[in-house]
């Protein structure tokens, strides 16, 4: 037999709602609603929140590699820049630089989103490269300072 939603009483066979909870449902549809009301309601609904998730669950991830790819790019000009252009971009000692630059960026956002209960991997690699930037911006300017100064 079925029952009815809102207060659970036994329903006859083709009803979906026992009179009380029709009367008090739609006792509520002639009175007008308030702005904030039908904010409310508007916002609450169940299978608008479930939109919403499904959208942030299907976010690409090709834009968080990207910003990845990016910082590790920056990492290894720092590096390139750490040895003033002196060796081959590709060499031993500049991938070595590269690696002592991308471990404690990659850390301190693995760190980060480890520590945040709401953050993701995808977060991270956004992170990681927020960093970097702010490493190379750093270590860049410093060094082109410090070169001005040995020139003068």
């Amino acid at each position: 037999m079925p029952q009815c939603p809102d207060c659970g009483c036994d329903l006859p066979s083709l009803q979906t709602l026992c009179s009380k909870c029709f009367d008090a449902r739609y006792a509520e549809a002639g009175r007008p609603q308030s702005f904030l009301e039908s904010i409310h309601q508007f916002g609450s609904n169940p299978r608008r929140q479930q939109v919403i998730q499904d959208r942030i669950k299907a976010e690409s991830w090709w834009v968080p590699w990207c910003f990845a790819a990016v910082g590790l790019a920056l990492d290894w000009r720092l590096a390139f820049e750490w040895l003033a252009g002196r060796s081959f971009f590709l060499s031993p000692a500049v991938l070595g630089k590269t690696g002592l630059i991308v471990l404690p960026c990659a850390g301190v956002a693995l760190l980060a989103v480890c520590l945040t209960r709401q953050a993701k991997l995808r977060d991270g690699l956004v992170l990681f490269s927020a960093i970097s930037m702010i490493v190379y911006r750093f270590l860049s300017t410093h060094w082109d300072i410090n070169r001005l100064i040995a020139r003068h």
